[in-house]
C-alpha cells in the first residue's frame, strides 16, 4: 500500500465506497495496527496492510456465518485480522513459505501447548550455543552441513555460501538441524518453530532484503542467530496469545494453485474474501524468496511453474505476457464467483504495475474479466507516486494507483 497520501477516486455503493477510502488512508494514518497480534513476526514482500486488511475484514466479514477466504494468503495478514475478529478462515497459496509462516502466525492451540513452544524453541537456541562454544573450545571438526530432500547439496551449498558468514552458516544449520529432529516426533511444533527460524534468515545474512539481493556487509557475531531466533519464538508467542483471547477455530491452510480452489473449497460455502491478487509484472516470489527456500528446503518448483503475474513472465514479450495476465485473472474471478456464497463479498487490493515500460491498468482489466455473476459493488483508488522516468513515461496524464474493489456474488 502507498505510504505517502495521493488523491483518491470512488464510485459505487456509497456505504461501501466510503469503507474502502478509510481502508486506503489507514496505510497512511494507521501507525499501531502494524505493531500488534502477530503481524511483526515475519517479512513479506508486498505485504497488506494490517490497518487496511483490519477495515476490509470487519466489512467483507460483517453478518458472516460462515468461513472466510483468502486465496493469495501470502504472510497472513487478512487472516490474522479474520482470526482475531473470531471467523473461521481458509489460506491458500501456491508459495510453501507462505503457508508456513502464515499457519504459524495464526496458529492458536491451548495456553500449555503455546507454552511448549517457547521452552522447545528456547532449548534449541540454548544446545546450538553450548554447541557452538564448545566446538570452538575442543577445536573439533564442524558437524556435516544438512542435506534436504530434493535439493542438489553441492549447488545448495555454492549459493548459501555467498549469503552467509560460515560460523552464521554453522550456527543455522544447527538449529535447522534440531528442528528437524524435532520434527520426527512433533511436526507441527516443528513447522511452527521453522517459520521462526525463517523470520530471522535475512537479519544474519548479506542479502540487504526480500526484494533487494544487492550484498551488504553485516557483521554477524557468533550466537546471534541462536539469540535472534529465541528473541522470534517469544514475538510469536506473544502475539499468538493477544490472537486467541477470541475464540475462533485453527485457520485451514491449502498449499495449491487457484485454480484448484474448487478441489478444496465447496461451491458456494464462502461468506467473505479478502485477497491481494499478484500485481501484473511487479513481483517475483520465487525468486525473492529462493535464499529461504534453499535454507529451508522447500520445495519450490510449482510455484516456480505457476506463479501468476511475476515479473520474469514479462520479460520478453509484452503482448503476450499481458494476455496470459488476463486470461489468469479471468480465471481468479471464476474461482472467487464460484466459492462465494450467494449474496456475499469479495474484496480485492491490487494496483497498478508497469512492464517493459508499458503501463498496465488493474481495474481496466478486473473489470474486463469479471464473469456475470460477480457485480462490481463499489471501488476506491488511491494515487501512487511514480519512482522514475519509466512509470511517468508508461502512464502519462492518468496517474498509476492502487485498488480496493468489492464484488458482490448475484
Amino acid at each position: 500500500m502507498p505510504r505517502t497520501a495521493g488523491r483518491i477516486h470512488r464510485d459505487g455503493l456509497t456505504a461501501t465506497a466510503t469503507a474502502l477510502v478509510a481502508a486506503l488512508e489507514a496505510a497512511q494514518k494507521d501507525r499501531e495496527t502494524a505493531e500488534t497480534l502477530t503481524h511483526p513476526f515475519h517479512t513479506y514482500p508486498a505485504r497488506l496492510h494490517p490497518a487496511t486488511a483490519r477495515i476490509l475484514v470487519e466489512l467483507i466479514g460483517d453478518g458472516a456465518r460462515g468461513p472466510l477466504l483468502d486465496p493469495f494468503c501470502g504472510s497472513g495478514t487478512s487472516l490474522v485480522e479474520a482470526r482475531a475478529n473470531g471467523h473461521a478462515t481458509i489460506g491458500v497459496d501456491l508459495n510453501p513459505l507462505a503457508i508456513l509462516v502464515a499457519r504459524a502466525k495464526t496458529w492458536t492451540p491451548p495456553p500449555r501447548r503455546r507454552r511448549t513452544l517457547v521452552d522447545t524453541g528456547h532449548a534449541i537456541a540454548a544446545a546450538a550455543l553450548a554447541a557452538g562454544k564448545a566446538a570452538r573450545r575442543s577445536a573439533a571438526d564442524p558437524a556435516p552441513l544438512r542435506k534436504p530432500v530434493g535439493f542438489d547439496p553441492n549447488a545448495r551449498n555454492r549459493r548459501l555460501a555467498a549469503w552467509f558468514a560460515p560460523h552464521v552458516r554453522r550456527e543455522l544449520e544447527d538449529l535447522a538441524a534440531r528442528l528437524d529432529e524435532l520434527r520426527d516426533d512433533d511436526a507441527e511444533l516443528a513447522d511452527i518453530l521453522t517459520a521462526c527460524l525463517s523470520a530471522i534468515l535475512y537479519k544474519v545474512s548479506s542479502r540487504t532484503s526480500d526484494t533487494d539481493s544487492t550484498w551488504t556487509n553485516r557483521n554477524i557475531a557468533r550466537g546471534q542467530a541462536a539469540r535472534l531466533f529465541a528473541q522470534r519464538v517469544d514475538l510469536l508467542a506473544a502475539g499468538l496469545t493477544d490472537l486467541a483471547k477470541l475464540h475462533a477455530p485453527l485457520p485451514v491452510f491449502h498449499e495449491l494453485d487457484i485454480r484448484k480452489l474448487p478441489t478444496v473449497v465447496p461451491d458456494g460455502s464462502i461468506h467473505g474474501i479478502v485477497p491481494s491478487p499478484p500485481y501484473a509484472g511487479t513481483y517475483d516470489y520465487a525468486e525473492h524468496q529462493r535464499l529461504r527456500f534453499d535454507f529451508l528446503g522447500l520445495r519450490h518448483r510449482a510455484l516456480d511453474e505457476g506463479e501468476v503475474g511475476s515479473r520474469r513472465g514479462f520479460e520478453e514479450d509484452f503482448e503476450s505476457a499481458h494476455r496470459s495476465w488476463q486470461k489468469a485473472l479471468t480465471g481468479i474471478l471464476a474461482r472467487i464467483a464460484r466459492a462465494l456464497a450467494e449474496g456475499r463479498a469479495a474484496a480485492l487490493v491490487i494496483g497498478d504495475s508497469v512492464a517493459q515500460g508499458r503501463a498496465i491498468y488493474a481495474l481496466d482489466d478486473i473489470r474486463d474479466a469479471l464473469p456475470g455473476d460477480l457485480a462490481l459493488e463499489a471501488w476506491a483508488s488511491q494515487e501512487r507516486p511514480m519512482l522514475g522516468t519509466v512509470e511517468r513515461r508508461a502512464f502519462g496524464p492518468r496517474p498509476k494507483a492502487e485498488h480496493i474493489v468489492v464484488l458482490r456474488r448475484t
